[in-house]
């Protein structure tokens, strides 16, 4: 919903408050200022008494229709605009100040209306001066030349606050497009650490937790209390991660997390060995392998018939290249949130994720050491 204001006597217009407390609402009497020329014969020339009780209702009236149209929108502009029109014709006979008057039926008619509509209407208001000049006869004998420039100028300066209010509704919905699209980002980088912080976690606890229950079955009571202790600790650090998550998931390094894996993949009964060099990278990178690799590894542990995983780490000029394999028979592979959500994160630093089924799993990370983020 707009709202109409004048500024050092060009009207403008803003965005609509319901409270009353809205500050511009409280500069809408300052803009009123150029009802002096109206005013000023009022007290210039000899009126009788009941002229200027004429003239004084005229203009509380017309003072009343102008606060209604300051706050309506421009489709329920036209009858307070028609009023407005009206008193200053009414009392042009007796004030020719009644150009100002005029004036902010132009601006009014110009902000509201689209151009071939505004144009219409300014004519209009043309030709009524121009009628009260030739035909009714006014006080002055400049009226129609003073009218015409002033009611001109400030029609334009209406069409003009109208094309800087779409502008900045425009900017407006563009900063909110913006807004909800980072929004939207933003759920789904904590939904995919979610997903692969949580898959991670309890796999592991389900692991340990089968661990435990066979080893006390056995009466391996030492053993079970050790999975049982491992479990709890699992189980603190999946909540830290799951509360970083909001604001981006914080790990202990890549070397850290790989040796942690590789006791994943042991406890579940994997040969498991990691070959080349860990690359050194950049946070947000390496974030992005570490999840990566945590939730290939959680893919392995769950779904893999094989008994050995490797992890490969290598590197050129330009890129990392990372392998992820494991010997287990694998015809095909259905791209779930899990693998969806890892090709997701090398497509946003630039680089991809191929897989190959020939013999056994391999998934193959490629990482360009200049990132090449796409938005």
């Amino acid at each position: 919903m707009n709202k109409i204001s004048m500024v050092g006597g060009v009207m403008s217009a803003g965005t609509n408050s319901a409270k009353s407390t809205n500050p511009e609402n409280k500069h809408a009497w300052i803009y009123l200022f150029n009802l002096g020329f109206y005013i000023l014969p009022m007290v210039i020339f000899p009126y009788s008494v009941g002229e200027l009780a004429v003239l004084i209702v005229a203009m509380l009236a017309f003072i009343g229709i102008y606060f209604y149209c300051y706050h309506v929108p421009p489709e329920r502009m036209l009858w307070p605009i028609l009023g407005m029109f009206a008193i200053a014709c009414a009392v042009t006979p007796l004030n020719s100040g009644s150009i100002a008057l005029f004036s902010y039926v132009g601006f009014f008619v110009g902000f509201a209306y689209r151009w071939p509509i505004a144009l219409a209407g300014v004519f209009g208001i043309l030709l009524t001066l121009a009628a009260f000049h030739y035909g009714l006869g006014t006080n002055w004998n400049l009226f129609l030349h003073y009218g015409a420039v002033i009611v001109v100028t400030v029609s334009i300066f209406g069409r003009v606050e109208r094309l800087r209010q779409r502008h900045s509704d425009a900017q407006k919905r563009s900063t909110h497009e913006i807004e909800r699209l980072a929004t939207s980002v933003e759920r789904e980088r904590i939904a995919r650490d979610l997903h692969d912080i949580l898959g991670h976690t309890l796999s592991s606890i389900i692991l340990k937790s089968d661990l435990a229950k066979a080893q006390l079955n056995k009466a391996q009571y030492a053993e079970a209390e050790k999975q049982l202790a491992e479990l709890s600790e699992i189980a603190r650090q999946s909540l830290s991660q799951v509360r970083q998550s909001v604001s981006g998931y914080k790990h202990g390094g890549l070397i850290l997390e790989l040796r942690r894996l590789q006791q994943r993949l042991q406890d579940a009964e994997f040969s498991t060995r990691i070959t080349g060099t860990p690359p050194v990278m950049d946070e947000k990178r390496e974030t992005a392998i570490v999840l990566a690799i945590t939730e290939l590894v959680t893919n392995i542990i769950r779904h893999s018939k094989g008994e050995e995983c490797e992890i490969q780490f290598d590197e050129n000029a330009d890129t990392y290249h990372i392998k992820i394999f494991d010997n287990g028979n694998c015809d095909d592979v259905t791209l779930g949130n899990g693998l969806t959500g890892v090709m997701l994160r090398m497509q946003e630093l630039g680089g991809s994720l191929t897989v190959d089924v020939k013999q056994g799993c391999a998934v193959n990370l490629k990482l360009p050491k200049q990132a090449e983020i796409t938005v």
